[in-house]
């Protein structure tokens, strides 16, 4: 279980990098600290939006062959 914990914290820290980067932000002006927010939690809400939609999916998918006598 710490294994999984670890790897989600990872995840999400290395998530944040790419958004600091990628939106050249510098997180000690509080605009852009408010960008930062503003950018992570949209693509946090993405990634659980997208997670339902496989979820959903998945749970829908008929995984028992079908018998078919001809």
């Amino acid at each position: 279980m710490k294994v999984i914990a670890l790897i989600i914290i990872k995840f999400l820290f290395i998530s944040a990098l790419f958004i600091i980067s990628n939106g050249n932000l510098y997180l000690k002006n509080s605009e852009q600290r408010e960008i930062f927010f503003e950018s992570y939690l949209n693509w946090i809400g993405g990634v659980f939006n997208q997670g339902m939609e496989v979820a959903g999916y998945v749970i829908n998918s008929r995984w028992l062959p079908t018998n078919s006598s001809s």
